[in-house]
């Protein structure tokens, strides 16, 4: 499959590899690949498979959100917990990536600071939600 994101996912595995002091050869080889000709043919606009795309970001520490251009963001964030994200955390996780890509990091403190205040807010209400259903009992 031929694509125009292809370049951009070339260009972007060689940014990261730079960063990473990595040359496109040990990308391919640490992604499974026998040489880095698979990695080449992303600079002609070839597009690879998803699986192939996730082993070259997990070779780069990085994301398949990142190489495909749909984030600015090259930072591979972990949990603070090892356990994996669900579908519904992972979408919550690529929304804020939209709305905050580009942001100055006083803005995306301030979003952060009101998220928090949300999160305090709705749990708060659960919570005398519950009181009120044990009341009634």
């Amino acid at each position: 499959m031929t694509t125009k994101n292809g370049y951009t996912i070339f260009s972007r595995i060689q940014e990261i590899a730079n960063k990473r002091g990595m040359s496109i050869r040990q990308v391919a080889l640490k992604s499974g690949f026998n040489s880095p000709n698979a990695i080449y043919r992303y600079k002609q606009g070839v597009s690879p498979r998803k699986t192939t795309l996730n082993a070259i970001a997990d070779a780069l520490n990085t994301t398949p959100e990142y190489l495909l251009g749909e984030t600015d963001d090259w930072q591979k964030h972990e949990t603070s917990n090892d356990t994996p994200l669900n579908t519904e955390e992972k979408e919550m996780l690529v929304m804020y990536r939209k709305y905050t890509d580009g942001m100055s990091a006083q803005k995306r403190q301030k979003l952060n600071n009101s998220l928090d205040s949300l999160m305090n807010s709705a749990q708060e209400i659960l919570q005398n939600d519950r009181n009120n259903n044990e009341n009634k009992k």
